[in-house]
């Protein structure tokens, strides 16, 4: 059964479903697959219908579809189980009763698994068509990922207190080359587009980047030395491939150009929003006004975004703090305050490179949007909780923003609008994931999920 409500556009959402894992859309689009408990369940993605219940061993902690959507990977306690969707009676098992495990990864091409073991010790990599494996030493934790066209594996190794980028060719799974990276302690990394460079980025206290190409020529270098400065904590290539966005624990948000190797923007947040061409929209909640069920439907929405006046606009940052009691020696309880994360933490790009969506965990209700082409902002969207997880549809320029609460803000071009989920399948959203088609999305919390679809 489905349930409708009225937006600018008309969405539909399913009933409410238990969930103890994150459900997760098969890379069709086709299939969605969540667990309650220790058991996995497939069901079609349009009608929910039940296609597939498995029992593991131990309760599910994650679940991984392969990439060609035959596969079901679910990790439960030191045990991998293998489920295939088109034959019921196979399965498979790998237990790792020592070394444990802390992820799985497919590869693209769906006939290896790759096992991160606990502690970041190694990587089994199993060969499933002839069930033999090789091994990987001394990945950096899951500093490891494969290239856009699955041709290469690329995975950062820490050696005598040095960082490394192993290459390996996942053809023959031969090693293709093996170089030393000039960064102190290695944060993350990322494939370039075009799946022939690498984006490697160095710690908090230094705000160091670098492109390398396959056999460890350093073809491009960013870093910006002040006198009190902080390193990058979030990297993201955008899909065309011309610009890298950074984002700082300073609050900085860089625009690097490729091409030219100059940086092509900058915006400092909180941003300058009054005297700006810029759209502010506040959530708010308005009491609907009439007596009768005809004069309330003809008042304004209960739930919606406000447009607001450049003189009410009022972006801070918050002190964010986390108390934790701690015991001394006198018997008595100190209240020990911890910085929680700051900064600009994430940043997502629209599928075209057109908009920018930016969210810095000090000022953790609102996000902003960013236009490119003119590297100046041209919305803000404050809500009344904090953002939980905010994405971009796959294949338009449409912006969902989850604040864990049971509804959903969504930015387009032409506005902002608040979706609410009716009670029957309301859920307190923090996580959501667009099918790859763009139909469908997974709306869920820690306990319950629902999938919604535009029509």
């Amino acid at each position: 059964q489905h349930y409708f409500i009225q937006s600018n556009l008309r969405m539909i959402f399913s009933k409410r479903y238990k969930n103890s894992v994150t459900p997760v859309f098969s890379e069709c689009g086709t299939m969605v697959a969540n667990a309650n408990g220790s058991k996995v369940l497939v069901r079609d993605a349009n009608s929910l219908q039940l296609l597939q219940m498995w029992v593991c061993y131990d309760t599910v902690r994650d679940i991984v579809w392969s990439p060609d959507s035959a596969y079901v990977a679910s990790v439960s306690g030191n045990k991998v189980q293998l489920w295939s969707m088109c034959d019921s009676a196979w399965r498979s098992c790998i237990s790792e009763a020592e070394a444990g495990v802390q992820s799985v990864t497919w590869s693209p091409d769906s006939k290896h698994l790759l096992v991160l073991h606990d502690f970041s010790l190694f990587i089994t990599v199993w060969a499933l068509e002839f069930a033999t494996q090789m091994f990987i030493q001394n990945p950096k934790g899951s500093l490891f990922g494969f290239s856009g066209d699955g041709r290469y594996l690329a995975v950062i190794e820490r050696t005598d207190c040095n960082d490394y980028v192993a290459i390996l060719n996942t053809r023959l799974w031969k090693l293709t080359s093996h170089f030393k990276l000039p960064t102190i302690d290695t944060t993350g990394f990322e494939w370039g587009p075009s799946n022939l460079e690498l984006c490697i980025w160095d710690h908090a206290f230094e705000h160091r980047m670098y492109i390398f190409s396959l056999d460890g020529t350093c073809v491009f270098s960013h870093e910006i030395k002040k006198p009190i400065s902080m390193g990058l904590q979030c990297v993201k290539w955008s899909p065309c491939g011309q610009y890298l966005a950074l984002g700082t624990h300073t609050h900085n948000l860089y625009l690097v150009n490729r091409t030219n190797r100059k940086v092509a923007g900058e915006l400092l947040i909180p941003p300058d929003v009054p005297g700006q061409l810029v759209q502010y929209y506040r959530e708010q909640h308005n009491v609907v006004s009439g007596t009768t069920i005809a004069e309330k439907l003809m008042s304004q929405p209960e739930h919606k975004f406000e447009v607001v006046a450049d003189d009410a606009v009022d972006l801070k940052y918050v002190d964010m703090v986390i108390e934790k009691k701690t015991g001394n020696k006198k018997g008595g309880n100190a209240k020990e305050k911890r910085p929680k994360k700051y900064g600009i933490t994430s940043v997502k790009w629209s599928h075209d490179s057109s908009r920018l969506a930016v969210f810095d965990a000090s000022i953790p209700s609102s996000i902003i949007i960013w236009n490119v082409s003119e590297k100046s902002i041209i919305a803000v969207m404050e809500f009344t909780h904090n953002v939980k997880s905010f994405l971009w549809h796959p294949q338009l320029l449409r912006l969902i923003v989850a604040s864990g609460d049971s509804s959903i803000g969504m930015w387009e071009f032409d506005g902002c609008s608040i979706i609410e989920l009716p009670g029957e399948c309301a859920v307190n959203v923090q996580n959501t994931t667009w099918a790859n088609d763009g139909n469908a999305l997974i709306l869920a919390d820690k306990d319950n999920f629902c999938i919604g679809f535009f029509e």
